[in-house]
């Protein structure tokens, strides 16, 4: 990575290097280095070196990033308009100084950064004690992380099915109507949809495999590698005729072929240089955005992330309406979505459960009239 000035800002490349080696995915890595290029511009304004950064430092770092480049006095850093920034939210600026926390982290196993600068260790933890000496004991002193943003919680919103059905109808060709079918009936994120091959489809047990590999158009998958049904979408005549045509047809197998890939969505223009290759994130964000103009539905932005919640959405509503406990329609969707946690399912989709609840709770009390 380079700074403003297209120098080498070697500690960055050591830590980069390291998540890469790690396994961390590749838009994970260039989240991190968009960031701490933003952190390098902070620190070449104020004069300052790496290694001399402080708490006092990342306080003010934070205010800087989250009101586009004011100190705490106030005042811009610079005058210069290029170091004024656009204010970030509070979820973007806590990605940020998470960036810069692992960084440090790395700095200080290397012996490259001392420890004492950033960290504060609370005196104890208290821990929970059973028996005869049932309380709480003391523990070892923790690392306390200071500076942190309370972020602003917001259900991130949903299509209903009509919105999904204009979209899909809106699409010019059979490629399009797949993705956004696939997109709405399976939960699967932009990059495990765009990363499908098709040998990670079963027609015969009517599934589809989320597979974490590198693929040649960038798109990987994020979560955990899982199984998917498609019988549901197996037993719709329409998808199954749009699937043929595209696969028997429209596909460019010979094509495909030699560019040596079994990827399934791929570009179609046989004037394109890209005819035949894998369509890649931006390809698939410009024609959500087309088919938003186009429909002019009635949501803020149709992006792809918007059909995971909406898949999300109504699988929750329809679990709480078959009298499932929240528990395990949390459990159900956190499997489909691939969350290692079923804590985040539950905190995306606090607002889900509770609207299903009370839509259950106002139908008991409309049967008992």
């Amino acid at each position: 990575m380079v700074d403003d000035n297209y120098q080498v800002i070697k500690p960055v490349e050591q830590f980069l290097r390291f998540k890469q080696l790690g396994g961390s995915a590749v838009g994970t890595i260039k989240t991190y280095a968009e960031k701490l290029k933003d952190f390098w511009k902070y620190l070449d304004i104020k004069v300052l070196n790496w290694q001399d950064f402080d708490l006092e430092e990342m306080a003010e770092f934070n205010h800087w990033y989250l009101t586009g480049g004011l100190l705490l006095d106030e005042n811009f850093v610079s005058s210069n308009s290029e170091n004024i920034l656009v204010p970030r939210n509070e979820s973007t600026v806590n990605l940020a100084l998470t960036a810069v926390v692992q960084f440090y982290d790395f700095h200080v196993r290397r012996k490259t950064f001392d420890d004492k600068n950033l960290c504060v260790y609370s005196k104890f933890r208290r821990e929970k004690q059973s028996g005869m000496f049932a309380g709480y004991r003391k523990k070892s002193p923790v690392k306390v992380r200071l500076v942190k943003n309370k972020e602003r919680e917001k259900f991130p919103g949903c299509l209903t099915p009509d919105q999904v059905h204009t979209l899909i109808d809106a699409c010019y060709q059979d490629r399009d109507k797949l993705i956004l079918w696939l997109l709405a009936d399976t939960g699967m994120r932009k990059g495990e949809l765009l990363g499908l091959h098709w040998s990670d489809i079963d027609w015969n047990a009517r599934t589809l495999k989320i597979v974490r590999r590198d693929n040649i158009n960038h798109a990987y998958a994020k979560g955990r590698e899982r199984e998917l049904s498609l019988a549901g979408l197996m037993t719709n005549r329409e998808f199954c005729k749009i699937l043929s045509k595209y696969s028997d047809i429209d596909y460019p197998h010979d094509v495909v072929k030699n560019l040596g890939h079994d990827m399934v969505f791929v570009v179609l223009h046989k004037g394109s240089p890209s005819y035949g290759k894998p369509l890649e994130p931006q390809n698939l964000n410009k024609l959500l955005k087309r088919l938003h103009q186009k429909t002019d539905i009635d949501i803020t932005r149709v992006y792809p992330h918007l059909f995971r919640h909406t898949f999300a959405t109504h699988n929750i509503r329809k679990g709480r309406e078959k009298g499932q406990d929240q528990e395990k329609t949390a459990k159900s969707v956190q499997r489909q979505l691939g969350h290692k946690s079923i804590a985040t399912t539950l905190d995306i989709y606090e607002h889900s459960f509770d609207e299903a609840e009370m839509l259950n709770e106002m139908e008991r009390v409309t049967e008992g009239k």
